[in-house]
């Protein structure tokens, strides 16, 4: 297959026929555009393809045909999982979405969903051609330095409040609204635009064309066209496909480094009370529990936290500093929705677009989610704020 015949049939329509005489059709379609449901519609129509991929994983599979049910939700699993920041990011994406679907008169994702349906009616074959978007975001993470993510927050929070002017809605039909959404995590984490783009083209790639039937329709955005005909005369890699699957875990360097802060304050302290320094050494103590437990507990305060969670804030702040496995913002997260857990309707005002900014601090959910990212600020601060101390036990 390394000679495919390649030909555009139709606007948005690539047909590809390989050397063994395999056949794909390459549509590119606009996530939020009526248009593109009626090609998808009449593609799988007029050439009865024996399989069908389409850009979606086996979440964002499920998130579209089933109904979700919220009690089911376990948000403790998702703060222990640090999936809280993807949950609330995806529950963003869906409020936006849901403006521009209202703009436009087509629901987010109706051609996915027009594909199942017919793949389903005719007993075709259906591949899930996506990497899970988890993973997409994770890989991003990783490369994404901190002042960047504190910007994609903002953004994101904003983003809620945005207008949809009337002018963008004819660019918005043409363009795939999670690659939108992809497009401006690449803005804030300009580090991150291979894994955010690039790797999902080749994951595509590879999905659709190690999936052939005789006959397949492959439904992507339009914007991953390009980069998945580049890879057709150069086809990507099992080795490939299976790197860029992974999250990878952290280097030597980076291991360490997060324990470089604590292990220097504890040796600052130990040598205080050697060295004969013991009420510089307490003054340090008692500074470094207060800056970091008061900075946390304004945090909490700021996200209008349960009082027990400010407490638990100001306790667990100094403690966790000096533990890079455990960060402030879990604990108060944890203790938040313990004493205030989220209530179907939360998750509902969140799905239904009805909830703008001020109305966070109301929600229970974006609340944790408030607490969280305002005491783990506050936790940084502390630790920055008490760090020049160490330099009174070096001069005093």
């Amino acid at each position: 297959m390394n000679n495919p015949k390649i030909s555009e049939i139709e606007q948005n329509v690539h047909h590809i026929v390989f050397d063994n005489d395999k056949e794909l059709y390459l549509v590119g379609t606009a996530h939020v555009s009526q248009f593109s449901v009626q090609l998808v519609e009449n593609v799988i129509t007029d050439y009865d393809p024996d399989t069908i991929a389409i850009e979606l994983d086996k979440k964002r599979y499920n998130s579209i045909t089933e109904k979700t049910r919220y009690e089911n939700i376990d948000i403790i699993q998702m703060i222990k999982k640090r999936e809280l920041f993807f949950f609330i990011g995806q529950f963003i994406l869906s409020m936006y979405q849901k403006r521009i679907s209202e703009k436009t008169g087509t629901q987010p994702g109706q051609e996915f969903i027009k594909a199942i349906e017919l793949s389903k009616e005719g007993d075709k074959k259906l591949v899930l051609a996506d990497r899970e978007l988890g993973t997409t975001l994770k890989r991003a993470w990783r490369l994404t330095p901190f002042k960047h993510k504190i910007k994609l927050f903002f953004a994101l929070l904003f983003s809620s409040e945005e207008k949809v002017e009337e002018k963008d809605i004819e660019d918005l039909k043409k363009t795939n609204a999670l690659d939108e959404m992809i497009k401006t995590f690449a803005v804030y984490l300009p580090n991150a635009k291979q894994v955010l783009i690039d790797e999902r083209d080749a994951f595509l790639s590879y999905e659709i064309m190690n999936n052939l039937g005789d006959k397949t329709v492959a439904i992507v955005g339009a914007g991953h066209v390009p980069g998945i005909l580049k890879t057709l005369t150069s086809p990507v890699t099992k080795r490939t496909r299976t790197e860029i699957d992974i999250i990878p875990a952290g280097g030597r360097f980076s291991k360490i480094t997060p324990w470089i802060i604590p292990a220097i304050i504890i040796i600052v302290f130990i040598l205080g009370f050697i060295f004969g320094k013991r009420d510089i050494a307490l003054d340090f103590a008692i500074f470094w529990v207060l800056a970091n437990g008061i900075l946390t507990a304004i945090g909490c305060a700021l996200a209008l936290a349960h009082p027990l969670t400010i407490i638990a804030g100001f306790i667990a702040a100094p403690i966790t500093s000096l533990n890079p496995t455990i960060g402030a913002g879990f604990v108060t997260a944890l203790v938040q929705t313990l004493l205030v857990k989220p209530r179907v309707k939360d998750f509902e005002q969140i799905q239904d677009g009805t909830l703008t900014i001020g109305k966070w601090w109301k929600n229970r959910l974006t609340k944790i989610f408030l607490v969280f990212i305002l005491s783990s600020i506050g936790s940084s601060v502390g630790t920055f704020v008490a760090a020049p101390y160490l330099f009174k036990f070096f001069h005093g």
